[in-house]
Parts: structure tokens; sequence; C-alpha cells
């Protein structure tokens, strides 16, 4: 490199012309060895723990010629298929994890030999100089990610960095990404947010009818026409002339505390709420949850933020009793598993993900899994649980010191519920009948002075 040829063999900087070398080379050796496919693998690339399954999955067009495993989108991508879109010439940039099909190993070859060449109109990276064929080369891309690039330093930037979330998402962009989402997975104009878009499907997993109907009454008045009430009582007779009266999903299965029926008798009712395509979101309560947030508040926050609401924790954030119920899962991937309370709250994309397939069969095998199965599973079938939810409990509970279940409350205390108003919560439990929080109005929107 001399003062009149700032370039190294084409390329911005010593390390840009390495990198290049580098996948130029594993292109070579490839052909030279007759693979139908390679994959470029840099040594900073995350995977997702799940990645084979997802793949296994995945059906790649015949005519896919580069393939990205993950990357960050600059243009918005095309849905091509569940989990893959088509990218658009310089749409995308990185090349942590990049296969490409032997019929194109040339045209590959060619455009990453830079030397010499006229000023392409992007950046003299490898990575643009791969986005600049998509065009002529059918490119598709992994979405979400199913790699991303890990905080780590890095020769090229000089500094330790990652454009990607913990989850996988790229950090810039947003807008594209969620409309990305949106038109792949959700009903196409979810993220245009605007007051009264959001509706909410209450789904009461009980035994009978709610404890405190009153509450509840007054709640859903305040907004009847944005919410719609789910139930799956233990015993449906005893519904009858209550809150839940009109309310019980066909579907019925014998309940039974710390097995699989509660995830099951769940799922039928997600399935059923999601039959109501104008539904935007999907919580779940039991009988002795009331709301501590009036009802077009919350409606008001979800237009804003709409994303899933549950506080989960990882494995390695467990204890020794979660860690002891994983074991008896071994085909689920450690890095997978999400441990969040039994009372959540989806929105209509990670509840289409979770009721799309059925994994009751694996989890009956383990101890409680109504408290793992939902943010487990979405993580297995790849959506980003650290990214695309709010780590937040949506349902307040104590539980004290090695009790087997929360603390029940019949009389309030003033200094109890500023506990409940400081959690953020916009429900809570567990209350029995007769229990006197209604007369704080908590549920109630705020009169004008």
């Amino acid at each position: 490199m001399t003062a009149f040829s700032p370039l190294v063999r084409g390329y911005e900087s010593g390390g840009r012309y390495a990198l290049a070398l580098t996948k130029r080379l594993a292109v070579r050796r490839a052909r030279q060895r007759g693979a139908e496919a390679v994959l470029l693998l840099e040594d900073d690339c995350v995977l997702h723990p799940n990645l084979l399954g997802l793949l296994e999955m995945m059906e790649l067009p015949e005519d896919w010629g580069i393939l990205y495993l993950g990357c960050a989108h600059h243009l918005e991508p095309e849905p091509a298929a569940p989990g893959l879109v088509r990218i658009k010439k310089h749409g995308v940039v990185d090349n942590h994890a990049v296969a490409i099909h032997s019929r194109y190993y040339d045209q590959v070859l060619r455009a990453m030999d830079a030397h010499g060449k006229p000023d392409p109109g992007h950046p003299r990276a490898s990575d643009r100089y791969l986005a600049a064929l998509a065009d002529e080369i059918p490119s598709y891309a992994c979405f979400p990610n199913l790699a991303w690039q890990a905080v780590e330093d890095s020769d090229l930037a000089g500094m330790k960095y990652s454009s990607y979330e913990k989850g996988g998402t790229q950090k810039q962009l947003h807008d594209l990404i969620e409309r990305t989402w949106e038109r792949m997975y959700g009903r196409g104009d979810r993220y245009v947010r605007k007051e009264g878009d959001s509706k909410l499907a209450l789904m009461f997993l009980t035994r009978g009818d709610v404890n405190l109907p009153r509450v509840w009454e007054g709640y859903v008045a305040a907004a009847p026409e944005r919410v719609r009430v789910f139930s799956h009582p233990k015993d449906p007779q005893a519904v009858e002339s209550g809150f839940l009266d009109g309310s019980v999903i066909d579907e019925h299965f014998e309940t039974e505390w710390g097995s699989i029926s509660l995830v099951q008798a769940t799922l039928a009712m997600l399935r059923e709420a999601l039959e109501d395509e104008s539904m935007t979101h999907f919580v779940l309560l039991s009988e002795s949850c009331v709301p501590v947030r009036p009802l077009p508040e919350i409606l008001r926050e979800l237009d804003w933020n709409p994303k899933p609401r549950f506080k989960s924790r990882t494995l390695s954030e467990t204890g020794q009793r979660q860690v002891s119920r994983a074991t008896a899962l071994p085909e689920v991937p450690n890095d997978c598993w999400r441990f969040q309370s039994q009372w959540w709250l989806l929105d209509r994309i990670a509840a289409n993900w979770v009721a799309r397939a059925d994994y009751t069969e694996v989890f009956e095998r383990m101890e409680i899994p109504d408290e793992a199965y939902f943010s487990t599973v979405l993580c297995l079938l790849g959506y980003p649980v650290d990214d695309w939810s709010t780590n937040n409990p949506v349902t307040w509970s104590h539980w004290e010191k090695d009790a087997g279940r929360p603390t029940e409350y019949e009389k309030i205390t003033m200094e109890m519920m500023e506990k409940i108003l400081e959690s953020g919560s916009w429900f809570a439990r567990k209350f029995p009948v007769g229990a006197d929080i209604g007369k704080y109005g908590l549920h109630l929107p705020a009169r004008a002075p």
C-alpha cells in the first residue's frame, strides 16, 4: 500500500482484505472437494441453541444460491416461507454465518476478487460484495436470525461490540424489522400503532367462576368492545349465571395441579381465542386474579408496546430445583430453557407461534410444566424471547419462603396495595371470595375531578 493507493488489494484495509481472502480460500477448497455447498462461520458467531432442529423444519427453495443464517437488514426483505425471507440487492450486511451453493462458487469468487476493479459504489468489504449479488444469485436469510455476532473485540472496528441484541435481533432499523415481523407472522397492520388497535382476550383457567365477579364486571365495562372472555373451568356447571357464563370453550381437559393438563387446557383456550381475528393480545388468569390497572390504561399501553409480557429466567439464572426439572427433558437444549410464571400475556404473533406446535408429550415428563412450557417452546421455535418480550410480570403474587403456593389475601392493607402498585403488574392474585381489594377501585378508570 502506497500514499497513492490507500486500498489493500481492492479492500479498505488489511483486515478487510484478509477476511475476504479467508472466505475465498474456503470457497475454493469447497469447489476442489466437490462440496454441494459451503457454510462460512466467523469466529464470533453465536448459533441458535436449536439451530439444527429449526433448519430441519425449514423448506429452502430449490433455487437458493446464498443463505444467511443471520444478518442485519438494511432494506426490507420479502417473505419467502416460514422462517425465511428473500433479500434484495445491497439489502444486508454481515457474513458471520452464510452458506453458498456450488452453482455460484465461481461467481462469488469473482465478486470478492476486488483487486484492480473500479469503485463498486458501496463500501469495499466482503459482505457488501456478496450482498451486491442478490439480484443475480437467489439470496435468502433466516428470519428471525438463527445466528448472530457475539459481543467480542473486533479487529475491524477496534473495539468490543455487537450489532445484535442478546436473542439475535439487529439493533438498528427496528421499524424495518417490526414491519417484516408483521408481514410474515401478524395481521399486516399491527405496527401502525394507533389508539384503539389493541383488543384483549381474557383467558380464565379456573376451578369454577371468578372469586370477585363484581370487580371483573366493572373492569370490562370500561371498554367492553375491546375485550372478550374465554374460560376453561374445571367444573363448567359452576359458572352458570356467573361472570364466566357463556365464555366456556368447547374443548375440555380434566385438569390437575402440576400436570401437563394445565398446559393442554391453556392451549385449547389460546387456539379458540385466536379464531377471533380481532384479538391482538391474550392474557392467562385464574379465578383468584383481579385487575389492578384499569382496562383503558392497559389497552393504551398495548397500543404502543405490543410485545408479550412475562418474567422469565434462563436455566443459569434459576435454582437447583429448576435445573433438576430440566434434566427430565435432555432433548431440550440448555440455552432454550426459560422459566416463567404460569400467568403471562402474549401478543398475536407469539400466540400463533406457540399454538402451532404441540410439545405436550415432551413436557409431560417434567414437574410443573406450565411454568416453563410457553416461553421455552417459543425459544425452541426460534422466537427471540429475550428481545421480543417485556421481561416484567403481568400478574403480581407474593410467595412466603418455602411456601408451596402464593399467599392468599382477604383483607388488603395500604402497605400491601402499595407493593402491588410498585410492582408495575396489571393483575394480582390470590384473592378469595369476599376479599376487599375491590374497595380501592384499582380496576376502575380515574374519575374526572
